[in-house]
């Protein structure tokens, strides 16, 4: 796929290679190790508008970085006005120059509240949302679905909204919700979106390798594309695509990776969270049973690099 920068209003992305916001997963150190990666734009996990106005622990801990929030977006999630304007012109937002608006999300607790992708049934609720983040002065970007279940298809309605909103990019998971990460992605529902605007459209859904990618690009004319599990399965993905040059080898991203998360996280709850990477990192590997069942049972961050170590 063709590498370029991007323009986002009067801000300038190195490159059109993304990595997705993912609840759980694209916490601070895998921004860090994919931004090494090549990486043009990486996104915090989603973070609640609401969370952050009540003092939420929770949501505040997404916001960590190291002070570099250059080629790092926020994205925010709710389904009030206010209170999404507020989170954008709020102190914890004011270190990140680009502001992402959930308009996919396809769980349950966050549908149900009618925020991410239920927002995609409410187009002037959606319309209201980006006008009143764009007053803040943050570039606005937007992420949605293709619809909510097969058949539907308002990309182009959302791209175009987004558009002479105000906002400055629109990210299209090519998947409607009921069918969350599963299944090709519509291409021609994300082509068809582009066609309508001018600002970049990002494509997401499916992207595993760089045959992947350049399927995508293709098929939708895109001006580029957003890695989500694909990254996370395949670490050097983003290298490949930017043409980054690097010399890591998996067992030092993985170590690296490890010792990102203890410095923040603590030793014990390092060896927790770290076990939901194991099948992705290892999956296919000789010897996968044993590393994942030994992995598993480790309680320390110590032994788990121990581990791997000895197995890679």
């Amino acid at each position: 796929m063709k590498v370029q920068p991007l323009k986002l209003g009067e801000v300038s992305v190195k490159n059109n290679v993304f990595l997705a916001p993912m609840a759980g997963y694209t916490d601070y150190s895998i921004r860090k190790l994919q931004l090494n990666m090549g990486i043009g734009l990486a996104f915090t996990e989603l973070v609640s508008a609401k969370g952050l106005y009540y003092g939420g622990e929770g949501s505040k801990e997404l916001l960590y970085s190291d002070g570099d929030e250059q080629n790092t977006a926020v994205q925010i999630f709710g389904s009030d006005p206010y209170f999404m304007r507020w989170a954008c012109e709020s102190e914890y937002l004011k270190p990140f120059k680009i502001v992402d608006i959930n308009m996919g999300c396809p769980v349950p607790k966050v549908f149900k509240n009618g925020e991410g992708s239920a927002l995609l049934t409410d187009i002037k609720k959606a319309e209201s949302i980006v006008k009143e983040c764009v007053k803040s002065g943050k570039v606005i970007t937007v992420k949605i679905r293709t619809g909510q279940v097969q058949g539907d298809d308002v990309a182009s309605d959302f791209a175009l909204m987004a558009e002479n909103s105000g906002a400055k990019l629109i990210t299209i998971h090519g998947r409607v919700r009921e069918a969350y990460y599963s299944g090709e992605p519509d291409f021609n529902a994300i082509y068809k979106a582009k066609t309508k605007v001018k600002i970049p459209v990002i494509a997401n859904g499916g992207i595993f390798t760089e045959q992947d990618a350049e399927i995508m690009m293709d098929r939708t004319g895109a001006d580029g594309v957003m890695l989500a599990r694909g990254a996370i399965a395949d670490p050097f993905l983003s290298a490949k695509l930017t043409n980054t040059n690097t010399d890591v080898s998996l067992k030092t991203y993985i170590i690296e990776h490890l010792t990102l998360m203890k410095d923040r996280l603590g030793d014990v709850k390092t060896a927790m969270e770290f076990k939901k990477f194991v099948p992705y990192y290892f999956k296919g590997k000789t010897g996968f049973k044993d590393i994942k069942l030994k992995i598993y049972g480790a309680t320390a961050t110590d032994e788990i690099i121990r581990i791997i170590s000895e197995s890679l």
